[in-house]
């Protein structure tokens, strides 16, 4: 039985960016920029941005994805 290769960072981010579709399908995150993709041992990390938002998209060996957001101004000023 042959093992499969590691997954490049083509894939990762091909990965992710269907994930992020599917996931501002429900969630409405307007239009998102692509920042990075890293490796973190046998994972992926890719990560995006928009105007209000950083979206965080972990890619593990098998393809599943998982995302996570955090505000770019979690505290903002009130008047």
């Amino acid at each position: 039985m042959a093992c499969a290769a590691p997954m490049g960072q083509r894939e990762a981010v091909t990965r992710a960016n269907r994930s992020l579709s599917t996931f501002c399908a429900k969630e409405a995150c307007g239009p998102t920029k692509l920042i990075k993709a890293q490796r973190m041992k046998d994972r992926w990390l890719v990560d995006y941005e928009n105007g209000a938002r950083f979206y965080g998209v972990m890619v593990d060996r098998g393809g599943n994805t998982q995302v996570s957001v955090w505000d770019k101004n979690p505290n903002p000023t009130r008047p």
